[in-house]
């Protein structure tokens, strides 16, 4: 039998549908979650249905039991497939983008009297969504994605923004040696940003955008790039930034390229958590969920462990479902 992976369900979120490439975050105790897309109306895409971006934006106090969300308010603009992150200052929202075009903005958001409150913060220097980011230290590492939504090309831009010296913004570190990628995996631990597994993309013979799935492994440190071993199997949209325990990071399902039949036959995500242990360089299998594995999906952390909210279950299928994960080992 495999392990089964230390789960919590918690309220799912008020919405019957869920939502891919929301953002979230925790501060003051509160899960605030915004954004995402979704098909509202229940067709599939394959089907002629419109993939809907949203600016709803819910809370949900984590620290009462028995706790209901509440929707709060609204994004400045219906938003998705950017990189959220939880800082002390409260939650970063980096980017992203909508049907039309991907975005620049950044903004801290906090909550005031149980509404939404947006600060703006320096720019990314270019548009940016399907990217990957995390939090090393205090600093803010965003690498890959693509610039507008019919690219056929993905980045190798590695941005970093100081939390402790905003006002020099968004500073060019050196680009990923692999291939552009997009829906990578971040994760940081002490002051080590690593990125992991995505795909590229490149241009069919009709100019439409063709996935190749990556299984690199990066690690950026002291100013330099490192190979590390290779993910044992394809990862795209996990759940990202990463669950870290100590010397380790985990990768929580993601599509491993599996299944590419017709998508209406797409028996749903792998079940499987890979964890990477730093000071070996290595990869081992962390249990599986027992609940349906959701894919493009941001993480928070909150105490010993990490929320998943929402996500994808299968193509074009979202979830309202919202995860606890606490990663096992030290």
């Amino acid at each position: 039998m495999p392990l089964r992976a230390g789960v919590e369900v918690l309220p799912p979120v008020p919405d019957a549908i869920g939502f891919a490439g929301a953002f979230a975050g925790v501060h003051g105790g509160q899960l605030i979650a915004g954004g995402g897309a979704n098909f509202p109306d229940g067709t599939m895409p394959w089907d002629g249905g419109k993939k809907v971006w949203h600016d709803r934006v819910f809370a949900l106090d984590l620290k009462q039991a028995g706790s209901a969300w509440h929707e709060v308010g609204k994004l400045p603009a219906p938003n998705g497939y950017g990189v959220s992150l939880t800082v002390p200052e409260g939650v970063l929202l980096i980017g992203g983008g909508d049907a039309k075009e991907h975005f620049r903005e950044v903004r801290l958001l906090t909550l005031l009297d149980g509404k939404p409150v947006f600060r703006d913060l320096a720019e990314l220097p270019i548009p940016l969504a399907q990217m990957a980011g995390a939090l090393s230290g205090r600093h803010v590492h965003v690498c890959g994605g693509i610039e507008k939504p019919d690219a056929t090309t993905a980045s190798k831009d590695h941005w970093m923004l100081d939390l402790d010296a905003m006002e020099k913004g968004w500073q060019a570190m050196p680009p990923l040696p692999g291939d552009g990628q997009i829906l990578a995996t971040a994760a940081g631990i002490g002051d080590a940003f690593f990125i992991v597994g995505g795909c590229s993309l490149a241009a069919d013979a009709a100019g439409k955008p063709v996935r190749t799935y990556l299984r690199d492994a990066w690690k950026f440190s002291d100013g330099q790039w490192q190979r590390l071993t290779d993910l044992p199997r394809g990862s795209v949209a996990a759940a990202s930034p990463a669950p870290v325990r100590g010397d380790a990071f985990f990768v929580v399902s993601g599509d491993d390229g599996k299944h590419a039949g017709p998508p209406k036959d797409h028996p749903g995500f792998t079940r499987e958590i890979l964890r990477y242990d730093v000071s070996k360089d290595a990869w081992n299998p962390a249990g599986e969920l027992d609940v349906p594995a959701p894919v493009t999906l941001p993480t928070a952390p909150w105490r010993d462990g990490f929320i998943l909210f929402n996500g994808e279950v299968k193509p074009g299928v979202r979830t309202p479902q919202v995860l606890y994960f606490i990663p096992s080992g030290s």
